[in-house]
């Protein structure tokens, strides 16, 4: 399995000018993308993430220049040339992630929020509630499971439903690694799922620094 994630922490020191640079040099799609959003900080996170996408290709994979992309019926986009890459950005008010892999992926990071007790008991099982309700850090813990649901969800591709309360079960993890990363220094936690080749016994891989984590802070960093 290959794949690298790419990390740029520092999206809040960009200035409008940079973000307005950055914004010219996507292809027509993806500026468009980022103009649908109506404050600034949303524009420059999707001009971001598609530069993180960038720099993950040519990293792992040797992918220079601006690749082309086709679309599925959902709308999502793939490498025209390379259908077997998989890739998912996310973003936050603190950071902009991008993950790169051979395999089906999917990425959530998320700003550290408060673990309010009616969005825990919506959000999670009874088991999971508990548990971050009794945890003396329970923001940092509703964070990880939010993240980690809505990275798996990502994957297997229905994104936010209705019922959150199964999706950490192990039958939802069948062939799924799960990581997180967490970084309360900088306020963020980030998760990825992505698909095995094979079902180990545990669906939980805990993250212990093995996969390829690149941090930027913009343009020409890499």
């Amino acid at each position: 399995m290959k794949e690298i994630l790419c990390i740029n922490d520092h999206v809040s020191a960009l200035s409008e000018a940079q973000t307005e640079m950055l914004l010219g040099f996507l292809p027509e799609w993806r500026r468009e993308a980022a103009l649908r959003f109506k404050f600034p900080q949303g524009r420059r996170d999707c001009a971001v993430g598609y530069i993180e996408l960038l720099r993950g290709l040519r990293q792992l994979f040797g992918i220079g220049g601006k690749p082309a992309f086709c679309f599925n019926e959902h709308g999502k986009p793939f490498l025209a040339e390379h259908p077997e890459i998989h890739f998912s950005i996310s973003h936050c008010k603190e950071a902009v992630g991008c993950l790169v892999s051979d395999h089906p992926c999917g990425l959530d990071i998320e700003h550290i929020r408060p673990a309010k007790e009616d969005l825990v008991r919506y959000t999670m099982s009874q088991e999971e509630a508990d548990a971050i309700l009794a945890d003396p850090f329970p923001d940092l813990v509703f964070t990880r499971l939010w993240t980690q649901k809505e990275a798996v969800l990502k994957l297997i591709g229905t994104g936010i439903t209705d019922d959150l309360h199964h999706v950490l079960e192990p039958e939802m993890l069948n062939g799924i690694a799960l990581q997180t990363i967490e970084n309360p220094f900088r306020g963020y936690v980030v998760s990825k799922a992505v698909k095995k080749l094979k079902v180990e016994k545990d669906p939980l891989t805990p993250f212990r620094g093995n996969n390829s984590l690149s941090r930027g802070r913009g343009l020409g960093r890499g």
